[in-house]
């Protein structure tokens, strides 16, 4: 089972591993009662201190020699250490001596599903299921662990119910059976099963985070920020509320509040590197490229590696018309991930702007062959070729990268200045109506690139 941490727990639990330890060194007093034991061995299996554990199992063992407790503890040590078939010789050799030992069939149905055995460990969660106390939920909850850390959702749900029958409020049957419904994605059920826990624990920190975590998989990011608000007030140094509660900010274009989310953040936790790129992504946002400057310039201070932060300097001095140093900022990036194919696109917009359209070509065509999906670079090749007036190569680039992703902003006016270049009237005007349908500057940007068309007949006279 998954053990009370209450303050009152963990101070019987450091007093006694305190007279342990002090007895293994040679002082103090030298017999554990088993429910003192018990305690003592699962401090080690928390803190992972296996052999620590064994060593506390072993001396048990000589005080109780033929203790099932201390039995299973050993075969759950084995078991969790890749012993399974001494763990099944101990589990074997419990139930010679307690045929119904709830610990021992547990674990035996536990060491089956690793083993891929699912048939064999239902019959044993069975045959407990049947052997179970009308009013004993631990044993359902039990089997439901069990099966989630197995990813056998379904069946967990099952066997939860069955424990919620009996104890409807039980806030650890409650979160288990919340988390059963997250990983099947189902996040309403999920909700609404957190919310109960509220119902019972108002100040569950952990119930708020995870509603807050929900809905921001849901991309319902304003539920998703009043949701960490909450948990964050409850426990005030629970900095990972903070975080995602500026990443919501972030993400529903909140960026002022963000950034001051993220500054907090930074200042109560140390971490500056990452917590400055992520601010100076909220200026960025903003429009307030010098801030943003100046705060992806500090994360290089901190971490001259910070690729992040390389690259918003890259973008941002392109916004402040300084594609030299932009340049030299990609280009340091790519020393450091010369694989990435952002990169190679943020390097080739610099060149661009230095009027340098055929380096531009190449590290476009680079990115490209890093990675064949990347439609920016398919786009912004699109776009060169049709400022050299390569109207049929520009239009292959577009529909490439059409067919990767269908719905780019701003491809229907791509589409028809091309098509009015090639002279493919029809084409021209179904895309200027899409285009015109979601963008009201459509035929501004359109009669810029292509003026000819402002007196052209063919264009004149249609309904749009």
């Amino acid at each position: 089972m998954k053990r009370d941490r209450n303050p009152n727990t963990r101070k019987r639990e450091d007093e006694l591993v305190g007279r342990y330890e002090n007895f293994v060194k040679g002082g103090g007093l030298g017999y554990f009662e088993v429910e003192e034991l018990e305690t003592i061995i699962n401090h080690y299996m928390d803190g992972a201190n296996t052999e620590e554990a064994m060593n506390a199992v072993r001396y048990g063992r000589e005080l109780h020699p033929n203790n099932t407790t201390l039995l299973a503890k050993q075969a759950r040590l084995y078991a969790d250490t890749g012993k399974t078939q001494e763990a099944l010789a101990i589990i074997d050799y419990i139930q010679t001596i307690d045929s119904t030992d709830e610990d021992a069939s547990l674990l035996k149905g536990e060491i089956f599903l690793r083993k891929g055995l699912v048939d064999e460990a239902m019959s044993i969660f069975k045959k407990m299921d049947g052997e179970a106390d009308n009013d004993d939920y631990c044993t359902f909850l039990n089997i439901a662990y069990a099966l989630n850390d197995n990813r056998l959702y379904d069946d967990a749900i099952r066997y939860l119910d069955k424990a919620v029958a009996i104890a409807p409020n039980n806030t650890d049957i409650l979160f288990e059976l919340a988390f059963s419904m997250e990983q099947k994605q189902e996040f309403d059920k999920a909700i609404d099963t957190y919310n109960h826990i509220l119902d019972q624990t108002p100040y569950s920190n952990e119930a708020w985070f995870n509603i807050g975590q929900l809905y921001f998989y849901q991309e319902q990011y304003d539920k998703a920020i009043d949701a960490f608000d909450y948990a964050y007030a409850i426990t005030p140094n629970d900095y990972q509320s903070l975080l995602q509660k500026a990443n919501a900010l972030f993400l529903c274009n909140r960026f002022r509040e963000a950034a001051d989310a993220y500054e907090e953040y930074a200042d109560l936790t140390g971490e500056a590197s990452n917590t400055f790129v992520l601010t100076g992504e909220c200026y960025e946002k903003m429009s307030d490229f010098a801030n943003a400057e100046t705060l992806y310039r500090k994360a290089i201070d901190l971490d001259g590696n910070n690729i992040d932060a390389l690259s918003g300097l890259c973008a941002c001095c392109i916004e402040l018309e300084k594609p030299e140093e932009a340049l030299h900022y990609i280009e340091t990036a790519l020393r450091i991930s010369p694989n990435n194919s952002d990169l190679w696109v943020q390097k080739a917009e610099a060149l661009i702007y230095l009027e340098r359209q055929k380096d531009a070509i190449e590290c476009f065509n680079h990115a490209l062959a890093l990675n064949p999906s990347q439609v920016d670079a398919l786009v912004s090749l699109g776009n060169l070729y049709v400022d050299d007036g390569e109207y049929d190569i520009a239009l292959h680039y577009y529909q490439q990268a059409q067919m990767i992703q269908s719905d780019i902003n701003g491809m229907p006016l791509l589409l028809a200045i091309v098509f009015y270049k090639k002279g493919d009237y029809p084409m021209c005007i179904k895309n200027l109506r899409e285009s015109s349908a979601s963008d009201p500057q459509t035929f501004k940007a359109f009669y810029e690139i292509c003026p000819e068309a402002m007196d052209d007949i063919r264009l004149k006279n249609i309904d749009f």
